[in-house]
């Protein structure tokens, strides 16, 4: 297996004032996890941002400055003159009932408003598209094998992109693993449920310990893809964003923040694992209940798969702010501060 490498570094000049000076931006999911990290990067900077909102959308949290655009990514959408950058970050995780039009058909408009203003679109994709695979290190070359709907969707959306890709769109692509960092709702945030785990001492290692946990933080996704947004990198890019670490060494670091000492972490052998995860997973579809431990739950805790970020930074100027084990401290730190961890 590749070694875990830790990247670090600083944000750099990516974003000087002379390139974005009165700059007009146009962002989809502007009210989601990642849209609204991405709105508030963006409004650092002397840029113009509109974002486009749904009629019921809660704006009372978003900034002032934002400029609204009502309207819903599934039907024909108008952007507003002088956009010269479209985000697309909407997108559905959990709603099956939603995914094929938002997902696709939301896509496939987005797609079509950049052609049509010929603005250059930066589409937020998955590491999802993958899917299933023999492969323990993966990268841009890694034929993908979707297996859920979701996984299918987001693979659709990309077509989509490439196809306008070929008729003359502007466009970079870019997939993320897990993201991770405070913000998100407490029950639908996995990240704290496994940290206050591993706080508690109800987690376990299956087996070693040393399968690997792909994620990689908010700010990290925002900086990749404000700099996916040049002229310099070469047209239709595709590219993972990940910053690996084992779950061993993630236990280490959430002890160390929220105990100051380290407890060894008891383990259970795959074969119980297994047995637990598939009763559990059983009673979780027939009850409707979230379940500890699930089969989902046990192949991303034995996982031994690596997705390489390589190809961003050797064709982009993207490098990592800070690494992924400062990301986990800074969490552990907040989810405290915010009384989520007690």
């Amino acid at each position: 297996m590749p070694v875990l490498l830790k990247e670090s570094g600083r944000r750099s000049s990516l974003y000087s004032l002379d390139n974005l000076e009165n700059k007009a931006i146009f962002v989809t999911g502007a009210t989601g996890f990642i849209g609204r990290q991405l709105v508030a990067d963006l409004l650092k900077e002397n840029v113009s941002v509109y974002a486009l909102i749904r009629e019921n959308s809660n704006r009372s949290n978003m900034d002032k400055r934002i400029h609204f655009i009502k309207g819903d990514i599934t039907e024909n959408i108008v952007l507003p003159s002088g956009i010269k950058t479209i985000y697309h970050c909407a997108g559905i995780i959990s709603r099956r009932d939603q995914m094929e039009n938002v997902n696709v058909h939301g896509s496939q408009n987005i797609v079509d408003a950049a052609l049509k203003q010929n603005c250059r679109l930066i589409h937020l994709s998955s590491a999802g598209v993958v899917g299933r695979t023999r492969e323990n290190y993966i990268d841009e070359n890694t034929e993908c094998n979707p297996q859920n709907l979701y996984e299918q969707t987001k693979l659709e959306a990309e077509k989509i992109v490439k196809k306008g890709i070929a008729m003359g769109l502007k466009a970079q692509i870019l997939r993320p693993t897990i993201v991770f960092g405070t913000g998100r709702e407490p029950a639908n945030d996995s990240f704290l449920q496994l940290i206050i785990a591993m706080k508690s001492g109800r987690y376990k290692n299956i087996g070693a310990g040393s399968s690997v946990y792909n994620i990689v933080h908010v700010n990290e996704v925002v900086h990749a893809m404000r700099a996916l947004d040049s002229d310099d990198i070469s047209n239709g890019g595709i590219y993972f964003i990940n910053t690996p670490i084992t779950f061993k060494e993630m236990y280490r670091i959430v002890q160390e923040e929220t105990k100051g000492k380290v407890n060894k972490p008891s383990s259970i052998p795959y074969s119980i694992a297994f047995g637990a995860a598939a009763i559990l997973s059983a009673i979780s579809l027939i009850a409707g209940k979230k379940m500890p431990l699930t089969l989902s739950r046990l192949k991303a805790l034995t996982n031994k798969k690596v997705f390489s970020q390589n190809c961003l930074i050797d064709m982009t100027s993207y490098r990592p702010l800070v690494t992924v084990e400062d990301y986990i401290r800074q969490a552990c730190r907040e989810y405290a501060e915010k009384g989520l961890l007690n």
